[in-house]
Parts: C-alpha cells; sequence; structure tokens
C-alpha cells in the first residue's frame, strides 16, 4: 500500500510540475507578443498607402496603349507589396513576436526598394518607402534588407535598442556623383564631397537636434537613390559627437538620392 501511495504521489507531482513548464512557456510565448497602438496605426497606413499605390500601378497599365517590360514589372511588383503589406498587417493584428515582425517588415523592405525613383508613381512609392521605415523604427530594425544598409559599426544596430523609439531624425537630398560623406553634429549637417563633382543644391530638414552624449545610435534609411548610403562614423566623445553616413554611386553619372537618417 505505501508503495503505491508512493507511486500515486509521484506521477501527481511530475503532472504538476508538466503544468507548471506548460503555464510558464505560455507566459513567455505570451510576453514576448508585440502590441502596441502606435504600431496598429502605422501598419493601417503602410497598408492604405500600398493600396494607393496598386490601384495607381493597375489604371497606368491599363490606361497605356503599350506597356514597356518596365511598366509591367513596376504593376507586378506594386501588387507584391500590397500583399506584403496586408500579411504584414495581418501579424501586427495577431500581435506576433517582435522578432518576428521585425523580421517581417525587412521583408517588405526589400520589395519596396526595387520600385521605380522616377515615373508618374514614383510619389506613391516614396510615400510607401517612409510608411515602411516608420515601421522599422518603431521595431528598431533600422537598416537591414533593402534600405541601403544602415549602420556602419555593427551588422543590425537596431539589435543593440531593440524596442528603442528614434529621439530624432534628419532628412536629406541631394546628388551623389561616386562619394559623399554627410557629417551631422547638434543642428548642423555638412555635405562633403569626397569623389566626384559637387553638384550642390542639396536640402536637409532636423526635427531636433542630434544630442551630445554617449550611447547614442545613428541610422540610416535610403528612401531614394541607385546607390548605398551607412553610417561609417557613430557619435562619440573621441568624435566630438559627430555622426558620418558615407554614400556611394558606383554608376556612371549623378543621381538623386533621400535619405532618412534618425538615432536613438
Amino acid at each position: 500500500m505505501r508503495k503505491q501511495i508512493l507511486f500515486t504521489l509521484l506521477v501527481f507531482s511530475f503532472l504538476a510540475f508538466g503544468i507548471a513548464v506548460q503555464s510558464t512557456q505560455a507566459q513567455d510565448t505570451e510576453a514576448n507578443r508585440y502590441g502596441s497602438s502606435r504600431l496598429n496605426n502605422l501598419s493601417r497606413e503602410l497598408v492604405r498607402q500600398t493600396v494607393d499605390l496598386v490601384d495607381r500601378a493597375r489604371e497606368t497599365m491599363n490606361g497605356g496603349a503599350a506597356n514597356t517590360r518596365r511598366d509591367l514589372e513596376n504593376a507586378f511588383l506594386a501588387a507584391q507589396v500590397d500583399a506584403a503589406a496586408h500579411l504584414f498587417d495581418d501579424m501586427v493584428k495577431n500581435t506576433r513576436r517582435a522578432a518576428e515582425l521585425r523580421d517581417g517588415i525587412l521583408i517588405v523592405a526589400d520589395l519596396t526598394r526595387r520600385g521605380p525613383t522616377f515615373g508618374a508613381n514614383a510619389n506613391l512609392w516614396r510615400g510607401v518607402q517612409r510608411a515602411v521605415s516608420d515601421i522599422q523604427r518603431e521595431l528598431g530594425a533600422g537598416g537591414g534588407i533593402g534600405n541601403g544598409g544602415g549602420g556602419g559599426v555593427g551588422n543590425n544596430p537596431g539589435d543593440d535598442f531593440p524596442n528603442a523609439p528614434s529621439s530624432g531624425r534628419v532628412s536629406w537630398r541631394g546628388r551623389v556623383d561616386i562619394e559623399t560623406q554627410l557629417h551631422i553634429r547638434g543642428n548642423e549637417l555638412d555635405t562633403r564631397v569626397v569623389s566626384g563633382p559637387n553638384w550642390g543644391g542639396e536640402r536637409y530638414n532636423f526635427t531636433s537636434p542630434m544630442p551630445s552624449r554617449r550611447n547614442i545610435r545613428v541610422e540610416v534609411n535610403k528612401l531614394r537613390g541607385r546607390g548605398t548610403a551607412r553610417v561609417i562614423q557613430q557619435p562619440s566623445r573621441d568624435n566630438d559627437f559627430t555622426a558620418v553616413i558615407q554614400i556611394l554611386d558606383p554608376n556612371g553619372g549623378a543621381g538623386d538620392y533621400e535619405l532618412d537618417i534618425y538615432w536613438r
């Protein structure tokens, strides 16, 4: 009888332990789910932008007497981006894990990178790219695939502060032929042509000065341009809290660029 009682107690102990483990795992899974009203709003805005884009792309394709291969590629790409945005929106509604959401928006960003930088629908493509950039900042997924390679120091600077919102930003537009660097300190931005002709005419706009303190991380999203843009110097005491962005344009002639540079 004593053995039977001990065996019964042992069985109940194992069952209780198993239930406790499952409960802990369920709590961990639930804790890892990412949900925020801001992310929901940004995701809905992205869907709105892609719906407008695919509708306009379809109108452009159907309205043309003879579409080029490029016209067809843009229309099909717009449909892919719209489908991807809707799928990502479903992930947001289902409060998927932050890591999944970051991977998902990077895939969407990779698709939008292939959009045209000129033509009838170029402004709509830029609107979609900006919406994607806003979501990346919210999720701490700046840099990554298809956005010009953010963060020259470290492969993915968003990993250092995975959910930290951006504290400020500066937008920059200009022409680049071979190599140009942007030196940013406080509310000053100095455009320096390293190689190639100086076209001038660049424009920039700060939302707030870049702070002079440690542990700040600068990232860059390329919204327009055929080459690459990356951070090659993070601000620190050693460089008087100056960030340096490198823009490389390897193709012949000058290219138009639009960058979204932000820090957290």
